[in-house]
C-alpha cells in the first residue's frame, strides 16, 4: 500500500471508491445502532424508538441528504421532530445554526464553541456525538461486511486499472475495515479525512497525470457525486437497497464501457437512476 504522495500510476485509468455505504455495508449499522440510538438516548425518546429511528434513517440513508455531516443531520432531525414529541428552544437552534455555518464541524470545534458560550444545548449535542463515537468503536468487523459482489468487481478491475479508496472516514477505520475482510490487496493507495476532502483528494490524484475522462468515482451519496463533478470525472452510483445489483452491473456492464472509453454514453442515465432511487427507497 502506497501513500498518495509517492504513488506512481501503473495504468492509464483509475477507479476510485468511497468506503462506507459503497464497498463496506457500514452505513446501515452505524445509523441504526450508533447515530440513531444515541439520539434516542440523549433526547430521552426511547419510548418512540421505531418512529424516531425511521425519521433518522430517512435523513441519513434513504433521502438525497444521505452522507451529510452528522451535525447537519442532527439539525435536520431536530427541525423534523418539532411538534412530534420534541421541542428545541429557538435560541438554542439559532446558536447551533451559527456554529454549523463554520467550516470545521467536529467535536474539537464544538468544544471550542462550548468554551465560548457555555451553552447547555451544545453540551447536549457534544454528549450525543461522543456517544455515537463510542458505539461505532464497539462495532465488530462482522457488523460491517462488504456488499455482495464487491470482491468480484475489485478482482475484475485489479489488473486493468489503478484502484484507490477516496473516503472521508479516518485512515485507521478504513484500513481496519478493509483488512478485516481481506480487501486491502486491491487498492494501490488510500485517501482519508486526514488528507483532505474527497474533492481535494481527487484533484490531487489528477495531478499524477490521469486524464479526467480516465477516472471513475464509485459512491453511494451526493457528496461523492459532487467530488466527481467538481473535478470533471465520471461517477458510478451504488444504489441504496440495491447494492449487490449495483456491484454486479458495475463489473458486467459499466466497467467494460469505462475501459472502452464509452462511459459518457451512460453517465446521464446513471445519474437519473441515482436520483430516482432515493425517492423510491422511501416507499
Amino acid at each position: 500500500m502506497q501513500a498518495l504522495d509517492s504513488f506512481v500510476p501503473k495504468h492509464q485509468k483509475l477507479l476510485c471508491f468511497d468506503s462506507d455505504g459503497t464497498v463496506i455495508d457500514a452505513m446501515n449499522v452505524k445509523h441504526n445502532r450508533c447515530h440513531g440510538r444515541a439520539f434516542l438516548e440523549e433526547w430521552d425518546l426511547t419510548s418512540q424508538t421505531e418512529a424516531v429511528q425511521k425519521v433518522w434513517s430517512g435523513i441519513n440513508l434513504y433521502e438525497k441528504t444521505r452522507g451529510i455531516n452528522r451535525f447537519l443531520a442532527l439539525y435536520t432531525m431536530l427541525l423534523r421532530m418539532e411538534g412530534a414529541g420534541l421541542h428545541t428552544d429557538e435560541a438554542d437552534l439559532a446558536l447551533y445554526r451559527t456554529w454549523l455555518d463554520k467550516d470545521d464541524l467536529s467535536n474539537i470545534s464544538l468544544k471550542e464553541e462550548i468554551g465560548r458560550t457555555d451553552s447547555a444545548f451544545l453540551k447536549k449535542v457534544l454528549r450525543w456525538s461522543e456517544s455515537v463515537n463510542k458505539k461505532i468503536a464497539a462495532l465488530k468487523p462482522d457488523d460491517k461486511p462488504p456488499f455482495e459482489n464487491v470482491r468480484a468487481a475489485l478482482a475484475f478491475a485489479k489488473d486493468k486499472v489503478d484502484l484507490a479508496i477516496i473516503s472521508s472516514s479516518n485512515l485507521s477505520a478504513i484500513t481496519e475495515e478493509w483488512d478485516s475482510h481481506g480487501l486491502l490487496e486491491y487498492p494501490s493507495f488510500i485517501t482519508s479525512q486526514e488528507i483532505g476532502t474527497k474533492d481535494d483528494c481527487i484533484a490531487r490524484i489528477l495531478e499524477k497525470g490521469y486524464r479526467k475522462e480516465d477516472v471513475l468515482m464509485v459512491g453511494d451519496a451526493y457528496p461523492d457525486v459532487h467530488a466527481a463533478e467538481s473535478n470533471g470525472v465520471w461517477y458510478y452510483p451504488i444504489l441504496v437497497r440495491h447494492e449487490a445489483e449495483s456491484w454486479a452491473e458495475l463489473k458486467d456492464r459499466y466497467l467494460p464501457l469505462f475501459l472502452a472509453d464509452r462511459f459518457g454514453t451512460v453517465q446521464e442515465e446513471l445519474l437519473a437512476r441515482f436520483a430516482e432511487n432515493f425517492s423510491a427507497s422511501l416507499k
